[in-house]
């Protein structure tokens, strides 16, 4: 065990690196940017002391700062989506062909600016939800209002789908299923039993006990997303948020449209 962990800090401490050097990259590229696509990627003041210590992003502070204090929420942050949103291959390649990327950067940097068109740090990091370091934490609490508006800045149809749902109907938030830092959800291999827990007397019922007989899991069927790269990239893709089944799933695994039984 004691390797393992030795194995995992090492892996977070790669990859915090690959992070730095990221920012610093995507800023050095920056200033070869034609004057009419001007995307820069940190601060005008990119050196300054802040009350709090020295940082190299002005007022953010970077995730390094946070991991002193919160080791375990940021190796689980080390990895995710969110914190390889600038480098995700997809992203690039779809940025190229973008006429306003600042439009792309509002979700996929941190600490973005509409009037300078510059980010502080790469990636969606800590202070891209709890806003920008406060000098007299943890006096001063920086904790995230458990808000469907705050996630819905970025994750827009997931909103609008969530909203029309009975989650959104009844107020189920976002964290009540999805575990915040790591992005995976709060039973991540056994998701059945944590549907479970609000839906249980629908989980016995003969069609759901069927599926679930055949190793479905809810989100299989409550949670489809198409196989469409085009519309994901450029933000209109369905999450299946709704929690409808749609009968293009159904068809995947009854062609014939006729379901199983129990009998």
């Amino acid at each position: 065990m004691e390797k393992l962990r030795q194995y995992n800090r090492w892996i977070a401490v790669a990859l915090a690196a690959l992070i730095a050097v990221g920012t610093l990259s995507l800023t050095w590229a920056s200033s070869a940017q034609p004057a009419h696509r001007p995307i820069q990627t940190t601060p005008s003041s990119p050196v300054a002391g802040t009350a709090a210590g020295f940082s190299l992003f002005g007022t953010y502070q970077s995730p390094d700062r946070c991991r002193e204090c919160h080791p375990k929420e940021y190796e689980e942050w080390t990895g995710t989506t969110h914190a390889q949103a600038s480098f995700d291959p997809i992203f690039q390649t779809y940025l190229q062909s973008v006429e306003s990327p600042g439009e792309c950067f509002a979700c996929h940097t941190t600490g973005y600016n509409t009037s300078t068109g510059q980010f502080a740090v790469a990636g969606v990091s800590c202070e891209a939800c709890h806003g920008p370091y406060r000098p007299n934490h943890p006096q001063e609490s920086m904790a995230v209002a458990e808000s469907d508006r705050l996630c819905g800045q970025c994750h827009t149809s997931t909103l609008a789908e969530w909203q029309s749902s009975r989650h959104g109907q009844v107020g189920v938030p976002c964290v009540a299923c999805h575990e915040v830092h790591s992005q995976k959800t709060r039973a991540d291999v056994v998701t059945n039993a944590l549907c479970a827990n609000c839906h249980l007397e629908r989980t016995q019922d003969e069609t759901h006990h069927v599926h679930i007989a055949a190793g479905l899991h809810c989100v299989d069927c409550h949670l489809s997303r198409p196989d469409n790269t085009a519309s994901a990239v450029n933000g209109h893709a369905s999450t299946g948020h709704a929690f409808t089944v749609s009968p293009n799933i159904c068809v995947k695994c009854h062609p014939t449209g006729t379901p199983p039984t129990s009998s």
